[in-house]
C-alpha cells in the first residue's frame, strides 16, 4: 500500500536563520518581501535577515544580512532568542536567531538592496500582511523593552 505523502518538491532547508529587530527612534525597520513565489512570504512585511551560510557564526550572519539589504554596517548586535517555528515554505521546523541593534543613528543612510520597501513602524501600527511570528518577536521585544525603563 502506497504511503500518503506531499507530492510537491521540497525545498532544501536552511540549518538556521538570522532575524534582526531594527530599532529607529520609537519604531522598529521593516521589509516588504519582493512578491515572488520563489521566496518564504512573498509580499509581506517582515523582519530583515536571511539563511545563515555554512561555517559562518549567527552574529556575522545578521551583519552581513544587514549589509547585504540595508547598506548597513551594524557592528553592535544583541543576542536575544532561538526560536524554532514550522515554515511552510521549507516544510520544516528552522531555528531562527534573533538579534536586536539601533539603528537610529544610522537608519536615513540606508539603501534598500532587497525587498520592496522598507519602513519604520511603530509597535501599534504595524503593517499587514505580516507574518504572526514577525508581530510576536515585536510585541515580546517592545513589552522587554518598556519593562527595563
Amino acid at each position: 500500500m502506497a504511503s500518503a505523502l506531499p507530492t510537491g518538491p521540497r525545498r532544501a532547508s536552511p540549518p538556521s536563520v538570522v532575524l534582526a529587530i531594527l530599532t529607529v527612534s520609537d519604531g522598529y525597520a521593516l521589509q516588504l518581501r519582493d512578491n515572488s513565489p520563489t521566496i518564504a512570504l512573498p509580499g509581506h512585511w517582515s523582519l530583515f535577515g536571511g539563511a545563515i551560510d555554512e561555517d559562518e557564526s549567527a552574529p556575522a550572519a545578521v551583519r552581513r544580512e544587514i549589509r547585504e539589504e540595508l547598506s548597513l554596517d551594524v557592528t553592535e548586535w544583541r543576542d536575544l532568542w532561538r526560536v524554532r517555528y514550522y515554515v511552510p515554505f521549507w516544510d520544516a521546523v528552522i531555528l531562527h536567531r534573533i538579534f536586536a541593534a539601533d539603528v537610529s543613528g544610522v537608519w536615513e543612510s540606508h539603501q534598500l538592496r532587497e525587498g520592496q520597501a522598507a519602513g519604520v513602524f511603530p509597535i501599534d501600527r504595524l503593517p499587514e500582511p505580516m507574518p504572526p511570528i514577525a508581530s510576536a518577536l515585536l510585541e515580546r521585544y517592545h513589552a522587554e523593552q518598556r519593562s527595563q525603563r
